[in-house]
Order: structure tokens, then C-alpha cells, then sequence
């Protein structure tokens, strides 16, 4: 397998030197040619579609900044019967600052590589393209192949929806190759609320506080009241799917991820003050019902402190989560023990990835893929050779078993 390693690694420094960063969605034209001519030379059939600017308009979290920057999926298939299907995305997140490496240089340090998306995934993307070269060359595919480069995961996973919503793609099971590492199966992952709180009081001037309403006062008071009772309600909930660590298995909330005055200055009394909320949600909550009770909840302790509140949801995606049962969960498995001589722990994820477009329309799917625990949207993020020698064995013997006799066509 060493040359597919080094493929893998040759794969994933040229995937990293281009900055697809989202948003906006830069060089996603670039790396969509890039990922189509690598597939071709595998062997598979291969379209790049381009999503609707429109579609774009009314779905990504971060428009009008889509705009003139096109977005690709490069969809490839190869084979016949049972199809399993992998799913990549090649946006990363901004670097942000305090780097010691360029982060679109790719840089080996031992067993290291750094670089921006090396953990998050664009090594799990160059693990999958070695993967499907070693079973195309090795004639190990005895099944139907699919794969599917999306942009804008990092953005709520707008080009999975539409493979999926839109062009109806249906495979039979599903791979995502996120950065788990090689000891953990991801059967899923919890769901999400994400908002703005908007608290409405009455703008003064600084000198004379007691003619104003402090909106940020009132914010602080509102929240002081609120997180106790409300973690009290979250931790009386607990998945009974498998986590990676007893804090996983309850929902939870984060509150000030974004805060602001619109008044920016220092002398204004501020009138508003805006606050935002991620509310995470385990696969036995309703994520409709969630949002109804977390606006009660706030409601309730804004009336304590005589205040107004706008409740605004920006983003709501339910928890989703594959059966452990599921051929692709047991194949998986038995790949990992064939090969690498291990059990892999299961997992329901903390994060979202595009796992749920595919439960939406009741088609089993994991994530599983070479990455380093903390790494992914870290400063200096990297992945190492071992993670991705190790994902690239287990690929390899997946896809063998997969066409067999019991999993196969």
C-alpha cells in the first residue's frame, strides 16, 4: 500500500496549497477541476455540476457573498449493484491569525503535515481518492462506487442538500469521511438551533442612565436568570445513542458567541443589545419543539426583568443518527478489526456534518476518516501519516467487503 500512501500525500499538498476558504467560496472552480481530473485518471465516470446562483440565494447562511463565486460538486461513479457512496467537502475555514506555517503551505514536521484543512478534510478527501485508486488498480470494486466532492459543509453542507434534495442522488449507504480518526465511527450527530437574541430597551445618553432602559444590563440579567434553570431542563435529558464522553450525551446550549451594541460608543445608553445562542440537540428531541421551549425559557425571564425580547432563528438542522445495526456501521467495523486489529469506539458527534441530508431521506450513512483530535478550525491544524496510512487500510478493505456476497449485489 506505500504507493497509495504516497498518492494520498502527494494528493493532499496540492489540495491544501488551494485556499478554499468559506466563506466567501474561494478557488472552489480551481479545486473542482482539480478533484474531476483525478478521478478520471482513476477510472470513474465524472460530471461537474454547478449549483444555481439562486439556489444559493435563499439557502447560504453568508449571502449575497456568494456572489459571482460558483459553486461545484464533483460527482464521479464507477461499477455496478449495491452502491456506497462517499461524500467530501473541499471548503475549509479561514485560517485566522498566529500560524507558524504558512496555512496553505503544506508542511511535514515528522509525522506531522500542517496546513489548513489537512485534518478537516481534505485529508479525508485525498485518503478516499488513494482508497478508490488502490481498489480500481487491485480490482477489488465488485459494487457501484459513488463519490461526491461538495462545497460549503462549513456553511450548513449547501452542496449536499442540493445533491441530495435536489438531484435526488439516493445511494444505498453513505461515507463521510470527517475527521473521526481511525478509532472512532461517527453513526452520527446532534442537531442545532442557532439564533440571535435581540433585547429591546430604551437608548439614553450615558449621563443619565436613569432616563434609559440598559438593553445590555437587562441582557446580562435575562441570562443570569436564565442558564441555571435551563441547564437544569438540559441535563434531565441523555441520548441513548453512543458517545465519545459522558458531556456529549446531554444537549446543550452556548450563549455570546456573537454580542453587540449597535450603538457602538461608549457614552450611548444602548436601546438594543443582541446576543447569540447554539443550542445543541440529541436525536431524541424535536428540533421544532426545542425552538418553541428555548423561546418560552427566554420570554418567561425577560418579562421577570420588565424587557422585551425578538427571538430570531438563523439556522435550524435536526440531530441525525444511523442505527448501530447498520450493515455500514458492521462493515466498517469488521474492516477495522481485519486490518488495523481493533474495535472502533461508536460515537453520536457533537458537530453537525452532512450526514443528515442523507437520514432525511432514510439512507444509512457514518463518518469515518484519518484526523487529529482538537485539530479541525484549530491554529497550526494538522493531521498525521499514520492517521491517514491507517483510514486508507480500512477504506481499501471496506470497499472488498462491501461487494461481497452477504453486503454486495
Amino acid at each position: 500500500m506505500k504507493e497509495y500512501l504516497n498518492y494520498a500525500l502527494k494528493t493532499l499538498f496540492e489540495l491544501v496549497k488551494i485556499p478554499t476558504v468559506n466563506p466567501p467560496g474561494e478557488n472552489y472552480e480551481r479545486i473542482a477541476k482539480f478533484l474531476q481530473t483525478e478521478l478520471k485518471s482513476i477510472g470513474f465516470d465524472v460530471e461537474l455540476i454547478e449549483i444555481p446562483e439562486k439556489y444559493l440565494d435563499g439557502t447560504y447562511p453568508y449571502s449575497p457573498q456568494h456572489k459571482g463565486k460558483p459553486r461545484f460538486i464533483v460527482y464521479g461513479k464507477i461499477g455496478k449493484g449495491k452502491t456506497l457512496h462517499f461524500n467530501g467537502h473541499y471548503d475549509v475555514v479561514p485560517p485566522g491569525e498566529g500560524w507558524e506555517y504558512d496555512p496553505f503551505t503544506p508542511t511535514f514536521e515528522g509525522n506531522r503535515i500542517y496546513g489548513r484543512g489537512t485534518t478537516d478534510m481534505k485529508g479525508g478527501i485525498a485518503t478516499t481518492l488513494a482508497a478508490l485508486k488502490c481498489a480500481v488498480e487491485n480490482d477489488l470494486i465488485n459494487c457501484k462506487i459513488e463519490v461526491a466532492f461538495v462545497p460549503d459543509e462549513e456553511s450548513g453542507g449547501m452542496g449536499t442538500r442540493f445533491l441530495v434534495e435536489e438531484l435526488k442522488v439516493r445511494p444505498d449507504y453513505v461515507i463521510i469521511p470527517e475527521p473521526t480518526s481511525h478509532r472512532l465511527i461517527g453513526i452520527g450527530h446532534k442537531g442545532f438551533a442557532r439564533g440571535i437574541v435581540r433585547v429591546i430597551g430604551k437608548q439614553g445618553h450615558a449621563s443619565r442612565p436613569w432616563n434609559a432602559v440598559n438593553a445590555f444590563e437587562k441582557s446580562c440579567e435575562i441570562v443570569a436568570d436564565f442558564l441555571p434553570s435551563y441547564w437544569k431542563l438540559l441535563k434531565s435529558r441523555k441520548t441513548n445513542f453512543p458517545v465519545e464522553d459522558e458531556s456529549s450525551a446531554y444537549p446543550s446550549i452556548a450563549l455570546g458567541g456573537y454580542a453587540e451594541s449597535p450603538a457602538k460608543k461608549d457614552n450611548i445608553i444602548p436601546g438594543e443589545f443582541y446576543f447569540s445562542f447554539d443550542r445543541r440537540i440529541i436525536p431524541e428531541e424535536d428540533a421544532e419543539k426545542v425552538v418553541r421551549e428555548l423561546e418560552e425559557y427566554l420570554r418567561n425571564f425577560a418579562s421577570k426583568v420588565n424587557v422585551d425580547i425578538e427571538i430570531i432563528v438563523k439556522s435550524l438542522i435536526e440531530a441525525s443518527a444511523t442505527p448501530v445495526e447498520s450493515k455500514i456501521v458492521q462493515i466498517t467495523k469488521r474492516a477495522a478489526k481485519n486490518v488495523l486489529g481493533i474495535e472502533p469506539t461508536l460515537m453520536l458527534n457533537a458537530g453537525r456534518y452532512d450526514l443528515v441530508y442523507y437520514r432525511r431521506v432514510g439512507i444509512e450513512g457514518i463518518a469515518y476518516g484519518p484526523g487529529v483530535g482538537g485539530q479541525a478550525h484549530a491554529i497550526n491544524e494538522y493531521t498525521t501519516v499514520d492517521e491517514i496510512e491507517k483510514v486508507l487500510n480500512v477504506y481499501a478493505e471496506i470497499i472488498k467487503l462491501f461487494g461481497g456476497s452477504k453486503y454486495g449485489s
